[in-house]
């Protein structure tokens, strides 16, 4: 069993493994790893790109990372991404 704080084989904390994202969330940090931008993905999903900006902040915030790109690599590992939503 692993303590709060430690890490498993794949460097992740036991205390992120328990992130939960929202479906918005999700869908953004989705197409981020498809190289859109938030103004595409605005479009995509039918919302403005601040709002874009505001869910991807927030899982940021939530998967403890500073980057978009980070945050796509933490929720591929925690397998919070899905093949396309």
């Amino acid at each position: 069993m692993q303590s709060p704080g430690s890490t498993d084989q794949t460097g992740v904390s036991a205390k992120t493994s328990l992130v939960r994202l929202s479906r918005r969330q999700t869908e953004c940090l989705y197409w981020v790893q498809e190289g859109k931008s938030a103004a595409d993905i605005g479009l995509i999903l039918g919302l403005s790109p601040r709002t874009v900006e505001e869910y991807l902040a927030k899982a940021c915030e939530k998967l403890g990372v500073r980057t978009r790109i980070q945050a796509v690599i933490r929720a591929h590992r925690l397998g919070l991404l899905a093949e396309e939503p």
